[in-house]
C-alpha cells in the first residue's frame, strides 16, 4: 500500500451548544444581519467570546460578514445543498458517523463496490457489510485512527487481489460545530491510470537506455546556447571526459559556424545539416578536448516543444562524426577529377562499354574527345546505344568472340585494325581489357596511314582482317 501521512486536531464538541445558539440567532436576523455586540448581549456572553465564535463560524463557511463603515454585520450563510449534489460525483463517496455507521453514500459507491441496487445502507455499520475494499485491515485501522483523533493516512492505494483492480482511497474528518464529527471516504478505481503510469515509466526507461547507449552524440541545449544535457557518446566524439567539461561551454562554441545553429533555433524546424568543429579553437575557449584539428559532423537538429504547445525553449542535436567519410569523398573526388582529366586529354581514343548479359552485346558508357574525333560522332550521340546499332560493320562473329574472350577471361586482347564503316579508308587499332567495375575498356589508335603503307601493327589474340 502507498500512502501519505496526515494529522488530526481535536474536535470542539464542548462548544457545539453555543454555536447552535449563535446560528439560530443569525437565522432570526437573516434579512438585517446582526453585530458582534448584539450577539454578545442576546446570548449573555462577552463581546470577545462572541467575536471568536463568529470568526470560527465564518472560517467554516456557516456565517458571512458584511461591513457598513466601521460596523460589521453577520448573517447565516446559504450553503450548497450537499445531499442534492452528492450523487453527481464520479467518485465513490461515503460518510460515516462517530460509530462508523453509514450516514450517506452516493450511486458511484454502490456501483463501484457491486452492492445490489435498492439495498439500504443508511445506519448500517460499514464493517458489517463485508465489502472487499474495507475488509483490508490497513484501511480499517486507518478509519479507527481518524475516529480517535490520531495521526492517520489521508490516502491509501490498495489492490483488490480478486480482481487485480487498483483503488485510491482518500480519508478526511468532517468536523462540524453543530453536529458530531463524521468521516468522509472517497474511493476511486485507478487501474487504467496506473497502467498508463507504468507504460510511461517503461517508455522513459527505454528512452534513457537509448540516450545512454546510442553511438551517435546527443546534446540538449537552451535557446541561449547553454548545454543542458548530453549523452556519453557526445563526450567521446568531442574528446571530453565529463559532462562538466562540456556544460561549461556554449553550443555555439562547438560549431565553427555558430550562425548556422542560431538560424536553426530561430526557424524552429527539424533540419539535417553538416557542421564543422575546430578542436584547437575549443581548447582556446578552455574546453579541454583530447582531439585536435577540424572534425565534420552530420547533424540532425530538432526543437523540443513544451507540453503547453508554446514556442520551443529547448533544442537538441543528434550528430555523427563523418570526418573520415568526408576525407574519403574528397579523395575520391580528386581521383575522379584526375581520372577525368587523363581520360579526356589522352591523345589516344578511349571508349568504355557496358556489357549486356555477360557479353552478348555492348553499349557505349563513356567516350573521350580523341575517340569522338576518330569516330566522327559526339559523346551524346553514342552514350547508351548498342555498338552494333551504331556501327553494323562490327557485327561479325569473329570480332564478338575475341571481345567475349577478353571479358570472360579478364585477359587483355589486341585486335587487328578495324573499319567502323564499310568503304571508309579509316583503320583503328584496339587494345581491349575488362575494368574492375565489370565494364569493358578499349584504347583506340588511328593506324590508317600504316595500313595503307602496308605496315600492319602488332598482331595477337583475336586478330581480324
Amino acid at each position: 500500500m502507498a500512502a501519505r501521512g496526515c494529522g488530526m486536531t481535536g474536535s470542539a464538541t464542548e462548544y457545539q451548544e453555543q454555536f447552535t445558539r449563535i446560528l439560530d440567532l443569525l437565522e432570526k436576523h437573516v434579512t438585517t444581519g446582526i453585530s458582534v455586540t448584539a450577539v454578545a448581549r442576546e446570548l449573555g456572553i462577552t463581546r470577545i467570546s462572541a467575536a471568536k465564535y463568529l470568526e470560527l463560524l465564518a472560517a467554516n463557511g456557516d456565517v458571512c460578514m458584511e461591513r457598513f463603515g466601521q460596523k460589521k454585520l453577520y448573517r447565516r450563510s446559504h450553503r450548497l445543498p450537499l445531499r442534492e449534489i452528492f450523487d453527481h460525483s464520479p467518485n465513490a463517496l461515503a460518510i460515516l458517523d462517530a460509530e462508523f455507521r453509514i450516514c450517506m453514500v452516493n450511486a458511484s459507491f454502490i456501483a463501484t463496490l457491486g452492492i445490489r441496487p435498492g439495498h439500504s445502507l443508511i445506519g448500517v455499520p460499514l464493517f458489517d457489510l463485508d465489502l472487499r475494499i474495507f475488509s483490508d485491515i490497513g484501511v480499517r485501522r486507518n478509519i479507527e485512527r481518524i475516529h480517535r483523533s490520531e495521526t492517520y493516512l489521508d490516502e491509501i492505494q490498495l489492490i483488490d487481489e480478486r480482481t487485480d483492480q487498483i483503488y485510491l482511497i482518500n480519508f478526511a474528518p468532517i468536523v462540524s460545530q453543530t453536529e458530531n464529527p463524521e468521516i468522509l471516504i472517497t474511493l476511486r478505481e485507478i487501474t487504467a491510470l496506473k497502467k498508463i503510469e507504468i507504460a510511461l515509466k517503461n517508455s522513459e526507461r527505454k528512452i534513457a537506455t537509448l540516450f545512454g547507449t546510442v553511438p551517435n552524440g546527443i546534446i540538449i541545449f537552451a535557446a541561449d546556447g547553454a548545454i543542458l544535457n548530453a549523452n556519453p557518446a557526445s563526450l567521446r566524439i568531442l574528446g571530453l571526459h565529463t559532462f562538466e567539461q562540456l556544460s561549461a561551454a556554449s553550443i555555439f562554441t562547438l560549431a565553427c559556424s555558430p550562425g548556422k545553429l542560431e538560424s536553426l533555433i530561430h526557424a524552429g524546424k527539424v533540419t539535417e545539416i553538416e557542421l564543422a568543429c575546430d578542436f584547437d579553437r575549443m581548447k582556446q575557449e578552455q574546453i579541454p578536448s583530447a582531439k585536435s584539428g577540424v572534425a565534420y559532423f552530420n547533424v540532425i537538429f530538432t526543437p523540443i516543444r513544451p507540453d503547453n504547445g508554446g514556442p520551443p525553449d529547448e533544442f537538441a542535436i543528434l550528430f555523427k562524426d563523418i570526418t573520415s567519410d568526408r576525407r574519403e569523398r574528397k579523395d575520391l573526388t580528386f581521383r575522379e577529377s584526375r581520372y577525368r582529366s587523363l581520360f579526356e586529354n589522352a591523345c589516344s581514343g578511349v571508349i568504355v562499354y557496358g556489357v549486356i548479359r555477360g557479353g552478348e552485346g555492348f553499349v557505349f558508357n563513356d567516350i573521350n574527345r580523341a575517340a569522338e574525333k576518330i569516330l566522327g560522332l559526339k559523346k551524346e550521340e553514342l552514350i547508351g546505344r548498342n555498338v552494333w546499332d551504331v556501327f553494323p560493320a562490327l557485327a561479325e562473329p569473329g570480332l564478338l568472340e575475341a571481345v567475349q574472350e577478353a571479358f570472360s577471361r579478364e585477359r587483355p586482347v589486341f585486335l587487328q585494325p578495324l573499319q567502323y564503316r564499310k568503304g571508309d579508308d579509316v583503320w583503328i587499332w584496339h587494345y581491349v581489357f575488362k575494368l574492375p567495375s565489370g565494364e569493358l575498356a578499349s584504347l583506340m589508335i588511328d593506324v590508317s596511314t600504316e595500313v595503307r603503307d602496308g605496315n600492319h601493327p602488332i598482331s595477337g589474340t583475336g586478330i581480324r582482317r
